[in-house]
């Protein structure tokens, strides 16, 4: 399964398994003083790699697991997970600009060097969606999702915020707008209606048949599927 990073996304942790060269079972015991022990970064679209090495004392450890602390300027961090019930599992920890290089679309660790390591290779698909966003999480599942603006009524839904820039009127006519079970408005949450009607534009109205029994405040989230 792919790894998957939010381009320029801050303070990522990433674990993944180092193996042994001749066994292939996980790989125990590697520290940030490892002797010959080399992480390497490079985007898809750079030419040159960001290297850490323990000879050149670039690599630090981590002082908790699961929590990032950003390095110290050219330096990494690493540090074993569990010996014990994951063994050869490893967190890296970089600098949040190896993540924000312009336009790239790739970022691959590999990991080289120390005593009985088989290198390895880790590739983060940096994307331009959070996957973890509650709208993002909405809009895979429907046309759209939107918030809604001042000025709603039962059947005028404005917008302040709409997923989707809509090149033409009544573009969604007969599509289903449903709120959000955390919207405002008393009785709006989990509503429905019937697009009948809508404008253009990153922030559309949409106009609704039938009538909702409230209208929804400013704020409430809908999608439209």
């Amino acid at each position: 399964m792919a790894d998957l990073r939010k381009h320029s996304s801050t303070s990522n942790l990433i674990r993944f398994t180092l193996k042994h060269a001749t066994t292939g079972v996980g790989l125990t015991g590697l520290s940030s003083a490892s002797s010959g022990l080399i992480i390497s970064t490079i985007a898809d679209n750079e030419a040159t790699a960001t290297t850490y090495t323990v000879a050149g004392s670039t690599i630090e450890t981590i002082a908790t697991l699961g929590t990032f602390a950003a390095p110290t300027a050219t330096k990494c961090r690493f540090k074993e997970v569990d010996a014990t019930n994951h063994k050869g599992l490893y967190e890296f920890q970089f600098a949040d600009a190896r993540f924000s290089v312009a336009n790239a679309k790739r970022l691959i660790v590999s990991v080289t060097g120390a005593a009985n390591l088989l290198d390895a290779d880790y590739e983060i698909q940096l994307v331009t969606v959070d996957l973890y966003d509650v709208g993002f999480s909405r809009a895979i599942r429907a046309i759209g999702y939107g918030t809604v603006t001042t000025g709603a009524t039962t059947t005028s839904i404005p917008t302040s915020a709409f997923s989707v820039s809509l090149a033409d009127a009544n573009q969604l006519n007969g599509r289903v707008l449903i709120f959000a079970g955390d919207s405002s408005g008393a009785g709006t949450p989990l509503q429905a209606s019937i697009i009948s009607a809508s404008t253009t534009g990153a922030t559309p109205t949409f106009t609704l048949s039938p009538a909702l029994t409230q209208a929804p405040a400013s704020g409430s989230t809908f999608i439209v599927q």
